[in-house]
C-alpha cells in the first residue's frame, strides 16, 4: 500500500514513461450521493516494451502493479499522470470516471475500456473481468472481496490480492482484444471516449440541470413539467446537503406521481405510494415546492418535446431497429453498440419531418457508426434497398437492392 506523497510522484513519473497504463478502484457508494474513495490501483508496463511488439510478448510482460490509499496520501498526481497518457486501459470505467472527475475534476478521454472491447470482438455484451481473463487468458479471478468494506484499515491479505488482480492482467487482456479487433480498434476507442465524456457529464449535474437526468418527461404538460423540475431541484440540493443517494430523497417514480398529481397538502404527500421517509418529514417543503413552480417558465420545452412523432415515423422506427438488428447479427456485436431505439427514433422522426439531409449530423451517422449501420439505414429510407422476408436468414429478413 503505497502511503506516502514521495511513492506517488514515483509512481505518476513512472506511468508517464510507460507505453501503456491501467487503473481500477474500489469505494463506497452505499448512503452517499458521491462515492468514497478508498484504493487506486494502477498497473503499468515497463518503458522498453513496445506496443507493436507480437502480442505473445506483451503478454508475457509482468507489468508493474501499486496500490495507492487515497485515505493516506493525495493521490492527484497519478490521477493526473493517467489522465494525460495516450493510452489508459481499465474495465467497464463509468462509475470509476465519474467519481474521478467529482473527486479531482480531472477527466480521462484517452481511456480504452475492455468490456468494450470484448463486445465487439464479439465475446459478448457488458462481459465482467473475471469472465473476460478466464475466455482469453485462461485465469480464474477470485471475486468474493469485491462488496466488501473498502474504507477499513488494514486491508486484509484477501483484498489487496483481489485489488491488485484487478489490473495486473489488463495489459494482456488489451493486447488479446486488440488482436481479435483488428480494424474494429479505432470503434472502440471512439466509444470509449464517450463513455469517458458520459461519466464526466454525469459528474457534472447541478441542481439547475438535475431535472436533465429524468426518464419519463414526454407528454407532461407545463404545470407538471414545472413542478418535475423544480422536485429536481429540491431534491438535488437537499441530496447534496446530506450526502445521500437522490432515490433515498425521492424516486423518479414518486416525482413524477407528485409532478402530475400535486397533491394539495402535507398529508396528502406523506400518503404517496413509495414515498422515502425522508420526503415524508419534509412534506411542508416539498408542498412549497410545487407551490412555486412556475408552467409559464417551461411552455417553450413542452411545445419543443411535447408533440408526439408521426405515425409513419414510428413505423419506420421499428423498421430500422430490424436492420439495426440484421446487421449486428452480421458483424457479431450486440444491437445497442450500433444504435438504440432512442436513436432509431430520432433518426426516424428526423428524416420525417426535416428530410434525409437533416439526419447528417445525428449519432448513428456520424463517426464509424456512418458506415456500419448509418449507409444501411439511409439506403432503406431513401428506397435504394428493400427489407425482405426471407427464409433462409436466421431472423427471417434480409436487405435487398432495388
Amino acid at each position: 500500500m503505497i502511503i506516502s506523497a514521495s511513492e506517488v510522484e514515483a509512481i505518476a513519473a513512472a506511468i508517464s514513461g510507460a507505453p501503456l497504463a491501467t487503473f481500477d478502484l474500489e469505494f463506497l457508494s452505499a448512503d452517499r450521493l458521491v462515492p468514497s474513495l478508498c484504493l487506486v490501483q494502477v498497473s503499468w508496463l515497463p518503458s522498453h516494451v513496445r506496443l507493436d511488439a507480437p502480442e505473445a510478448a506483451i503478454v508475457a510482460t509482468i507489468p508493474e502493479v501499486r496500490l495507492l490509499d487515497p485515505l493516506a496520501v493525495d493521490v492527484r498526481p497519478v490521477i493526473a499522470a493517467l489522465a494525460a497518457h495516450p493510452l489508459v486501459v481499465a474495465h467497464a470505467p463509468r462509475q470509476d470516471l465519474g467519481l474521478l472527475y467529482a473527486r479531482f475534476e480531472i477527466a480521462m478521454p484517452n481511456v480504452i475500456d475492455t468490456q468494450l472491447m470484448a463486445a465487439f470482438a464479439g465475446i459478448g455484451d457488458q462481459v465482467g473481468l473475471g469472465t473476460l481473463a478466464q475466455e482469453m487468458l485462461g485465469l480464474s479471478l477470485a471475486k468474493e472481496q469485491q462488496w466488501t468494506d473498502w474504507s477499513k484499515r488494514p486491508l486484509s491479505e484477501a483484498q489487496l490480492v483481489y485489488a491488485d488482480a484487478d489490473v495486473r492482467h489488463l495489459p494482456a487482456l488489451f493486447a488479446r482484444l486488440r488482436t481479435r479487433l483488428g480494424e474494429r480498434l479505432p470503434w472502440v476507442r471512439a466509444e470509449s471516449a464517450e463513455v469517458a465524456a458520459a461519466a464526466v457529464a454525469a459528474a457534472s449535474v447541478t441542481a439547475d440541470t438535475a431535472w436533465r437526468e429524468i426518464n419519463g418527461l414526454r407528454g407532461l404538460d407545463a404545470r407538471a413539467l414545472a413542478a418535475l423540475i423544480s422536485l429536481a431541484t429540491w431534491r438535488f440540493r437537499l441530496a447534496s446537503e446530506l450526502d445521500r443517494p437522490l432515490g433515498q430523497v425521492l424516486n423518479e417514480k414518486v416525482m413524477l406521481d407528485l409532478a402530475r398529481q400535486r397533491p394539495q397538502n402535507p398529508g396528502a404527500i406523506r400518503a404517496l405510494k413509495g414515498i422515502s421517509p425522508l420526503a415524508k418529514q419534509r412534506a411542508e417543503e416539498l408542498l412549497a415546492v410545487l407551490d412555486e413552480a412556475d408552467p409559464e417558465a417551461v411552455r417553450e420545452l413542452v411545445l419543443a418535446s411535447g408533440r408526439a412523432p408521426s405515425q409513419r415515423a414510428q413505423r419506420w422506427a421499428e423498421l430500422l431497429l430490424s436492420i439495426v438488428q440484421l446487421v449486428a447479427d452480421r458483424i457479431g456485436v450486440a444491437p445497442r453498440l450500433l444504435a438504440t431505439r432512442a436513436d432509431a427514433e430520432e433518426l426516424a422522426r428526423t428524416v420525417d419531418e426535416h428530410g434525409l439531409d437533416a439526419a447528417q449530423k445525428l449519432p448513428v451517422l456520424s463517426g464509424w457508426r456512418r458506415d456500419v449501420i448509418g449507409a444501411p439505414c439511409l439506403d432503406w429510407l431513401s428506397g435504394r434497398v428493400a427489407l425482405v422476408g426471407d427464409l433462409d436468414a436466421p431472423m427471417g429478413l434480409a436487405l435487398r437492392g432495388v
